[in-house]
């Protein structure tokens, strides 16, 4: 490929190594507006620029995509972090995210949906989409709404199975229904609430109070129950399934048990669950209970298998579950026993930083399927491939440079998260993001933002194919390593 004798790309990024699902290899990337216009090997691209990146020792890999992200969500008498933190992600190498519109009555969907996009318009920093989320007794009237929304680019449709916002079986039965019917995706947070209650009555009983014992009051059972039910109700209506933050072996197996089955149907897994195990939670000299997050940390073997689903395929994704509350709130707000204990994550940052390190650079994944689990696959199964996700011609010039060698040292107030605690806190990680491109625009350079941290766009999103028919016609994903 000959670049075109005097043309002036926007942008130019030369020498560095560029990682993509399928593959690594020395490339350069032209980009021209907001998409990328040329990908070419060294000395292809011989027209000038308007900026060029030495991108030199660099992996130059795709925008991360953060499926699960909390801003401004009020919940336990706290309020989450707000989304003029945003910029936060870019820090840490994620150009899009996906938030969640909670509908609770007497609000319509669409009305929660406007609110919403309102509260986040000219706020954010990167860009963005919704999840809606249907709670309690979900009216027939906020059920025919869900065609429409699905319609208007907003095709992921969530329910609880535990705490204050769930709904029962029926209802949820009612809304997969309405998700298959309409060609949208069902995305569950699977705890089985009847169970937990049970544990928790029985905990509190016994005298065992300390918040800890969440490791005992909700276990791995209390996941793989909610989990296999909602696989019934998948296959039974239709729909597909995305499980949000998973951290049980056993559900893991039940999900793969769908899958080798043919159904559509994926999982995430979260960077705590991959980072930490629950004895933490018993570590009071150090706010252990700061690590609790719901579905709760589970064992060591539980976090072996999770990592060992991740590189095999039977976990799709990996998230943050950002929902950042300040350290104090949590343990004077929210609780610190097992009836009623803390929870929420500042993470955002992190996701791409300590995957890398734990993954990569620890030898368990590729860095291809690295690539795969934190923008890939969440691009794709979320309606925003290939537009994102991807390093290919013709896509969002979303584009991070992550030098592989440079080792630094978490401290929460390096930063660029509101918190005052870092789960990660001392952690020395090897391979730090040194540049994020939104678009095309240079947004984080040298770790000092120098885009507009308002610049985030809404994304509509439209599901491909393939990830709403059977995983195994069409290759949704496949483990790189």
């Amino acid at each position: 490929m000959q670049s075109r004798e005097g043309q002036l790309f926007d942008l130019l990024i030369r020498g560095g190594t560029v990682v993509t699902a399928e593959a690594s290899a020395l490339l350069d990337i032209a980009v021209e507006g907001e998409r990328i216009a040329q990908i070419a090997p060294p000395g292809v691209l011989l027209a000038e620029a308007k900026r060029v990146l030495d991108a030199t020792g660099c992996l130059v890999l795709p925008g991360g995509v953060d499926p699960h992200c909390h801003y401004g969500l009020k919940v336990f008498g706290v309020e989450a972090e707000t989304q003029d933190h945003s910029a936060a992600a870019a820090f840490g190498g994620t150009t899009t995210l996906l938030d969640f519109v909670f509908q609770e009555p007497p609000a319509s969907l669409h009305d929660a949906i406007r609110a919403k996009q309102e509260e986040a318009a000219g706020r954010m920093a990167v860009d963005y989409g919704f999840h809606a989320v249907l709670t309690g007794e979900i009216p027939f009237e906020v059920m025919d709404e869900i065609g429409d929304v699905i319609r208007g680019g907003i095709p992921t449709i969530k329910t609880m199975m535990t705490y204050h916002w769930m709904c029962d079986d029926g209802h949820r039965f009612g809304v997969m229904q309405q998700v298959a019917e309409h060609g949208g995706l069902s995305v569950v947070h699977a705890e089985d609430d009847a169970i937990a209650n049970w544990l928790t009555k029985k905990a509190l009983r016994e005298g065992k109070t300390h918040g800890a014992y969440i490791a005992e009051t909700r276990p791995a059972l209390v996941e793989e129950a909610a989990i296999r039910r909602v696989l019934l109700l998948a296959e039974r209506t239709g729909s597909p399934l995305y499980i949000l933050h998973m951290g049980a072996a056993s559900g893991v197996a039940a999900l793969a048990e769908s899958r080798e089955r043919g159904l559509p149907v994926y999982g995430e897994t979260l960077t705590p669950y991959l980072s930490f195990t629950s004895d933490k939670l018993w570590d009071d000299a150090n706010r252990g209970l700061l690590w609790n997050n719901y579905p709760t940390i589970k064992s060591q073997s539980d976090q072996d298998e999770l990592w060992a689903a991740l590189a095999d395929d039977r976990l799709q994704a990996v998230g943050s579950d950002h929902f950042l509350v300040k350290a104090s709130d949590r343990y004077e707000k929210m609780g610190t026993t097992v009836d009623a204990l803390q929870c929420g994550q500042a993470g955002v940052e992190l996701r791409l930083p300590v995957l890398y390190h734990l993954g990569v650079h620890q030898g368990r994944l590729t860095p291809s399927r690295f690539v795969e689990v934190v923008s890939t696959n969440p691009a794709k199964l979320m309606g925003l491939y290939p537009r994102k996700g991807t390093l290919a011609v013709g896509s969002d010039a979303d584009i991070v440079l992550l030098d592989p060698r440079a080792t630094w040292t978490v401290r929460h107030e390096d930063l660029h998260m509101t918190a005052d605690y870092s789960c990660w806190e001392g952690w020395e990680l090897t391979g730090q993001v040194r540049t994020t491109v939104l678009r095309g625009s240079i947004l984080v350079e040298e770790g000092r933002l120098v885009g507009d941290p308002r610049g985030g766009r809404f994304q509509e999103r439209r599901l491909l194919p393939e990830v709403i028919a059977n995983p195994r016609s069409g290759g949704l994903t496949r483990a790189s390593g």
